[in-house]
């Protein structure tokens, strides 16, 4: 195959799943230094790209939620096209993001087979998935063989910026913590219900981090997330300092890379968390935890139960038992192993 000049990465969402298709970025870039590569990508998770020192450009789409519209369709199109890309690598692996390979003109189209909704017929070369090593980060990877790039370096590309380092500190100040006082992070929502701990477990994570660390807990999570964490708060004291709704995405990281450790569900935030280098623990029950389980400086906390991961369909009406069966010792525990392993306890 022709060495490819011009290479479209196709990663819309969500903000987690793009994080974990950064090593694909380093890949390309070390493999052809004088390629063009851009990647096209949601608003919402665009933020965790700009820095991306790897990519020449940064493609959002912004599309109505629910399918895909041909006025919407044809913008992104003339976008695309006025790139000439030559190589398209869709590490989504849906209809959606198959259509875009196909609209940008690129002759060759990588993707996985089988992918979802039927998206493997659109493309022109078919990358089969591990049956054997099942980490998300390795299968994106994997999609670069036909360009005859071998690749196992998964470290994920989310530099933290001097000026987001900056913002992060003026923030923590502003809500009462001191310069240099250590901090964990506490990350308790997601968009899925069947993802969460049990509410009344996180403020009691939070007091007992306060009490038995000497560390500050500090909660992070979008602006939905602003009444649960001012009920963890409640329950855990006046040391807990909320900074939900209050950061971007790139804000955001630089606390999380300034924190001793972080606590979370499975969403964007544990990523980011991981790719910043933090020590990080996370808490799963219905996520498919096989794509990150070979994570870097990550402890799993999750319940071997039969029906888990059940997805998007649990079948324990509502109570949730993968996560209910998480204890506050179990997690603490965790998290002091990880800090011991990695010098920070």
């Amino acid at each position: 195959m022709t060495a490819p000049r011009r290479i479209l990465i196709v990663r819309l969402s969500a903000i987690g799943d793009v994080i974990v298709t950064t090593p694909v970025s380093r890949a390309l870039r070390q493999a052809f230094p004088a390629a063009y590569v851009a990647w096209v990508v949601e608003p919402r998770a665009a933020d965790v790209l700009r820095d991306n020192p790897f990519l020449d450009e940064v493609i959002p789409w912004e599309r109505t939620r629910g399918g895909l519209r041909l006025r919407e369709l044809l913008q992104i199109t003339r976008v695309l096209r006025d790139r000439s890309f030559d190589t398209v690598i869709d590490c989504q692996g849906l209809l959606r993001s198959a259509v875009l390979g196909r609209l940008s003109g690129a002759r060759c189209l990588i993707g996985n087979v089988p992918a979802r909704e039927q998206a493997h017929r659109l493309y022109t070369v078919r990358v089969a998935r591990s049956q054997s090593d099942l980490s998300s980060r390795q299968r994106c990877l994997d999609l670069l063989r036909p360009l005859g790039i071998e690749s196992t370096d998964r470290r994920m590309v989310v530099p933290v910026t001097d000026a987001a380092r900056a913002e992060a500190t003026s923030l923590l100040a502003q809500s009462g913590l001191d310069t240099g006082a250590p901090y964990t992070c506490l990350v308790p929502a997601t968009t899925w219900p069947q993802k969460h701990w049990v509410e009344d477990r996180w403020g009691e994570l939070a007091a007992r981090i306060a009490a038995e660390t000497r560390s500050h807990p500090v909660l992070l999570g979008g602006p939905g997330d602003a009444a649960l964490a001012r009920r963890v708060c409640a329950r855990a004291g006046d040391r807990c300092l909320d900074l939900t709704g209050r950061t971007s995405l790139t804000t955001a990281a630089a606390v999380l890379a300034g924190a001793r450790c972080t606590v979370a569900v499975d969403t964007g935030l544990m990523h980011l968390s991981v790719a910043t280098g933090t020590p990080t623990v996370g808490l799963c029950g219905a996520s498919w935890f096989h794509g990150f389980e070979d994570y870097e400086r990550f402890a799993l906390v999750r319940e071997d139960l039969p029906c888990s991961p059940c997805l998007h369909h649990p079948t324990c009406d509502g109570r949730f038992d993968c996560m209910r069966a998480l204890s506050v010792d179990r997690v603490l525990h965790a998290a002091a192993a990880l800090l011991e392993e990695h010098g920070g306890g």
